[in-house]
Order: structure tokens, then sequence, then C-alpha cells
């Protein structure tokens, strides 16, 4: 019995050995494949938001003009469904009137809410969110953020 499974071994090697594809030279096939292009890349913000107690950004797809201003309002307009089952989370309130005068340094937030609902995690929001949409577009925010709250004015603030 064993002569026919060494047979058979021997008859394996010969054929794998000999399957008929013949050695070649370098073939060229021209360029290498390149990845896929599907149309320019989605302009994104970035807001700040809460996540587990710590300030956190989100970058989200944006096609408007993403002026200081209305990347505040969207901030104040909170997470979004997704963004919550996520984790995220605001502390301001939403829908509150904000403007951001980037004309002349320092920047100045104006915002419709009292500082003592802002302070300290919505203030760092807020800052951190004006930071990022000034950076984006090239803008300096050298002199600090002042936030004018409807109670108080602080001034010199940085992202943290």
């Amino acid at each position: 019995m064993k002569l026919p499974r060494l047979v058979l071994a021997l008859i394996s090697v010969f054929l794998l050995a000999g399957c008929g594809i013949q050695p070649t030279g370098v073939i060229s096939a021209g360029e290498a494949p390149g990845g896929f292009q599907l149309g320019e890349p989605r302009p994104q913000i970035t807001l700040y938001f809460v996540y587990a107690g710590q300030i956190s950004p989100v970058q989200r797809a944006w096609a408007k003009d993403a002026t200081p201003t209305t990347v505040l309002t969207e901030l104040f307009g909170g997470p979004t469904r997704q963004e919550e089952q996520e984790g995220f989370y605001s502390m301001l309130t939403p829908g509150q009137h904000v403007t951001v005068d980037a004309s002349k340094l320092p920047v100045t937030v104006t915002v419709a809410e009292s500082m003592k609902s802002l302070y300290p995690i919505g203030l760092q929001q807020v800052v951190c969110t004006v930071s990022a949409s000034m950076a984006a577009t090239g803008q300096p925010v050298g002199k600090g953020i002042t936030v004018v709250a409807s109670d108080t004015k602080l001034e010199s603030l940085y992202c943290n």
C-alpha cells in the first residue's frame, strides 16, 4: 500500500513542477494605478463640544461661507444627533445670538448669554471654535479673543 502513495506523491510533484508557465522578462504595463478621485474635498469646519468632560474638536462638512460668526452660530446649534450618540454634548444654551468682530485685534465675540452660564467650559467651546475658524482662513488671533457676555467682558482668552 505504501507504493501507490509514493507513486501518487511523485506524480503530483512532477505535475506541479511542470505546469507549463515559461519564465519571462519584465513586461511594461504602463503607469501605476492612482487612487480614486471623486471630486474636490469638501470644506470642513471645526466645532468644539464636550466629550467625557473635556473640550474636544468635531469636524463637520460645510458648504456655506465659513465666517467666524456663521461657525459660532453653528456651535450654538449644538451637536448633531450622530454626535450626541457618539457622546458629544454642549454647555452652551442653544440658539443664542452671537457675533464675531474680526476686523481688528483682538477679535471680539459678543454673546447674548450670561458669563455665569458660559464659564468655564462653554467659554472654552466659544474661544476654541472661533480660534479654529480664524486659523482655517489664515487670520491671526495674536492678541487673543475678547468675549463680551450680557453681564461681563473677558479679554485675552486663548484656546487651551
